[in-house]
């Protein structure tokens, strides 16, 4: 076990010293620099994961008003920026889990 914890400290200190973690903090200090917009992302992400979570049968047109009502929020380019780094770190750690998560089996 303590192979797999030094190997997990590995790659956690990996995933901090990289390009994509790097980007994403300094697009997280933009936010922070711009009194409640981080606020305004939580609320978006937020709404975005209800929406998406809801199982509404009328999902495309919610997700369209979604849109619409986002557009120019999302036109900022620190808001954009900032969404476009979390989502590379979210499918970086999506990557990781499923590679680990796909190589174990544990089904008998």
């Amino acid at each position: 076990m303590d192979t797999v914890k030094n190997k997990v400290e590995e790659l956690v200190a990996a995933i901090l010293e990289s390009t994509e973690y790097r980007s994403f903090q300094e697009a997280e200090q933009q936010v922070m620099g711009v009194p409640g917009l981080s606020e305004e992302i939580k609320e978006f992400c937020w709404k975005n994961y209800e929406l998406q979570n809801s199982g509404a049968e009328d999902l495309y047109e919610q997700m369209e008003e979604f849109e619409n009502q986002y557009r120019e929020f999302r036109k900022n380019p620190i808001v954009s920026r900032y969404l476009e780094q979390e989502l590379r770190i979210c499918r970086m750690l999506q990557e990781i889990n499923a590679r680990i998560t796909n190589s174990v089996e544990l089904m008998l």
